[in-house]
């Protein structure tokens, strides 16, 4: 199965610093309030995917969780190449792998400016990809996973 839509999403507002070090800087509340507004206007925008791939530093894998619920994966995973320096290659990569696993439907929850990157990747060229705390950008596919070829569906701002 091709994958036909791919959401890209930036991680809600974080806390500042964190003594252990950024990987463990958790959302902020007003991070988390921002994100239980967007989940009902994504909802309404058919926002749902097999597959939830975030980064593994806790801002991304929070934001995920919390919208998990209107997204219904059938899976939660994370992934180390989603993180803020990352190589977005090897992040294509990887969901070319989840792709030949068969799902259809993906979304990614990441950093900045990895997302931005990531973006550039996968949409057609001139797509704007501008990502705020959080945004989801969805792109549709017509025959799977290919490079610049990700037609722009919608964009959500908080």
């Amino acid at each position: 199965m091709a994958v036909t839509v791919l959401y890209l999403v930036r991680h809600g507002k974080a806390e500042g610093s964190h003594a252990q070090g950024d990987r463990h800087r958790a959302l902020s509340s007003e991070g988390r309030d921002r994100i239980a507004h967007m989940a009902p206007l994504a909802q309404s925008r058919d926002f749902h995917a097999g597959l939830a791939l975030s980064s593994p530093y806790l801002r991304a894998v929070q934001t995920r969780d919390l919208f998990a619920p209107v997204l219904s994966p059938s899976r939660l995973e994370t992934s180390p190449v989603l993180t803020p320096d990352a190589d977005p290659r090897e992040a294509w990569d990887e969901l070319l792998a989840w792709e030949a696993q068969g799902f259809d439907r993906i979304a990614v929850f990441t950093h900045n400016p990895f997302v931005t990157h990531l973006a550039a990747l996968a949409a057609l060229p001139g797509t704007e990809a501008v990502f705020h705390t959080p945004s989801i950008l969805a792109l549709s596919f017509g025959g799977g996973l290919d490079l610049y070829a990700g037609r722009q569906l919608w964009v959500l701002h908080p």
